[in-house]
């Protein structure tokens, strides 16, 4: 029997062993945003590829594929070693306040793993006119260190950044890790052809194989209880924080879940 020593987070709790036997592995996350490229990217690959869960967190959970899940889940694809972390629902990122963006991304960084990939969509209006790229990267100086192929090109400067790629960012520039945004333009609020480029340049980063790309594959959520509990009362703010959200970004509000 494994003896639980230990316990590391607030959010996703996993013991110290196990963080130890994870430190040679790859992270990539992705939630809903622009085009809604990282939910989707995360939700085609937890269907095409064997994974377990590592971790989870919300106040309801389900079995899928024999799999437990909640909101959040964390799952390890040991043939690549990779951890998948993303939402199970799409939450649009905006509607979550930015300190719990801030505290999960340092859980997630304090793994201490090889490196950090988050996908995330871009404006496809904020694209240089005479670019030809439809894939840009912001990564971290420790990531330029250590995998400078896949740095340029680089994200336009003055192009504002929130949510938690925002945080990977920010925390991981500052705890110097290895943290790559892998962005890619979008054109629709639910961008698939977007999703399958950042399925292609995924696999070029992290070796991982990923089958059935032009068939992006779904989550059907709807056996979810129609309960607003789902989303956690400690990440709901009683301060105007509908003002806070951008209302342009494409993605899904809390009222889309219940």
């Amino acid at each position: 029997m494994d003896i639980v020593d230990s316990i590391h987070g607030n959010f996703l709790r996993i013991p110290e062993n196990i963080l130890k036997e994870i430190k040679d592995y790859q992270v990539v996350i992705g939630f809903s945003g622009f085009g809604n490229v990282g939910y989707l990217s995360l939700t085609h690959m937890s269907e095409v590829l064997e994974l377990e869960t590592l971790a989870v967190w919300g106040s309801t959970s389900w079995f899928y594929k024999g799999r437990l899940e909640s909101l959040l889940t964390v799952y390890k694809h040991k043939k690549s070693k990779t951890i998948l972390v993303t939402s199970r629902v799409p939450i649009h990122v905006a509607t979550i306040p930015q300190k719990y963006w801030d505290e999960l991304t340092e859980e997630i960084l304090l793994w201490n793993c090889k490196k950090y990939i988050y996908i995330a969509g871009l404006r496809e209006d904020t694209r240089l006119k005479e670019s030809s790229n439809w894939i840009v990267y912001a990564p971290t100086n420790r990531w330029v260190e250590y995998y400078e192929e896949y740095s340029t090109p680089k994200i336009n400067d003055k192009l504002t950044m929130i949510g938690p790629l925002n945080s990977f960012l920010q925390i991981g520039t500052s705890f110097n890790k290895a943290v790559l945004g892998l962005l890619i333009y979008c054109n629709f609020e639910e961008d698939r052809e977007a999703t399958r480029l950042a399925l292609d340049s995924l696999e070029k980063i992290t070796g991982i194989s990923i089958s059935n790309k032009e068939n992006i594959l779904s989550f059907d959520y709807s056996f979810i209880p129609n309960n607003q509990n789902i989303i956690p009362n400690t990440l709901i703010e009683d301060e105007d924080n509908e003002e806070d959200a951008d209302e342009d970004i494409p993605g899904y509000d809390f009222s889309d879940l219940i």
